[in-house]
């Protein structure tokens, strides 16, 4: 039995996209859903308790504080959920005899490269980051877990950058993107996927389970308005620097997907957009 914490944009697709070969249970928190276990990975006595009851093979780890300026501003909270959240997590599944596949961040790099490889030296920048970070240390102290890191995560599931541009542009309205912000646009379905495959061959280790491009933000807006036949001149171009974001973003946080491709290929922009619409 496989456990997938968390139901967002990307643990809801986990979900799907593993319970098509494996037996899957889902958490959650303060949302009930049907068929899923109550999960706090902040109560560290009832996370140990819940997973030595279940005793998965395996838990994906998908439950995260991902909101990057709300972490900035909330720092014990950032680290009581996605830093010693992780940890609690872990030492459940050390108990329980369980492996631990964590997602984790782009973020984790501080952005003056780009196209990082997973050897590549970590340097956060942000609350969010170096909290994210801090779960990567705890799972490596697990043997035989791994670690997929992703970035800009869309997909059909909650509100995301896909959903924003599209449904601000087929109003009408105007929207500012940033040029200088460059990312590796991930699928939710896409990377679901490369986790299975991570499952399907046993991996250990880093992998970067991103999308298979490196692009702006505003230039991923305006294939955005591309593919849905959209008025790509409603996107104006902006600066990081005028948005006055609380928390700094790296530059250019883009992944090098080349290891995870010996088992999945990553979708580029348009090929990730083709199959959201297909996977809907």
């Amino acid at each position: 039995m496989i456990l997938v914490t968390g139901g967002g944009l990307l643990g809801s697709e986990v979900i799907r996209v593993l319970g098509k070969e494996h037996d899957v249970v889902g958490t959650f928190n303060s949302r009930p859903r049907e068929g899923a276990v109550r999960l706090d990975v902040t109560d560290r006595d009832g996370t140990i308790r819940a997973v030595g009851e279940l005793k998965p093979e395996l838990i994906v780890h998908t439950a995260a504080l991902t909101n990057v300026d709300y972490c900035e501003d909330h720092e014990e909270e950032a680290m009581a959920v996605n830093g010693r959240g992780t940890r609690n997590l872990v030492d459940a599944a050390r108990g329980a005899g369980s492996k631990v596949i964590y997602v984790s961040t782009d973020f984790v790099f501080d952005g003056s490269k780009g196209m990082y490889r997973e050897e590549d030296p970590v340097c956060p920048i942000s609350v969010y980051a170096y909290s994210k970070l801090m779960g990567e240390l705890h799972v490596k102290e697990l043997n035989g877990s791994a670690i997929a890191r992703t970035s800009v995560v869309y997909g059909n599931a909650r509100q995301n950058f896909v959903s924003w541009v599209k449904g601000s542009l087929e109003k009408g309205l105007t929207i500012k993107v940033v040029t200088d912000q460059y990312n590796s646009p991930t699928l939710s379905y896409d990377c679901a996927e490369a986790i299975a495959a991570m499952i399907r061959h046993g991996v250990s280790g880093i992998y970067h389970t991103a999308g298979g491009e490196r692009v702006s933000r505003y230039e991923f807006a305006r294939k955005i308005a591309s593919f849905y036949g959209l008025d790509g001149g409603l996107i104006e171009p902006i600066a990081t620097s005028a948005l006055k974001q609380k928390a700094r973003r790296p530059p250019d946080s883009s992944l090098d997907v080349r290891k995870i491709s010996a088992y999945h290929r990553m979708l580029n922009v348009m090929e990730g957009l083709r199959k959201m619409e297909e996977v809907r």
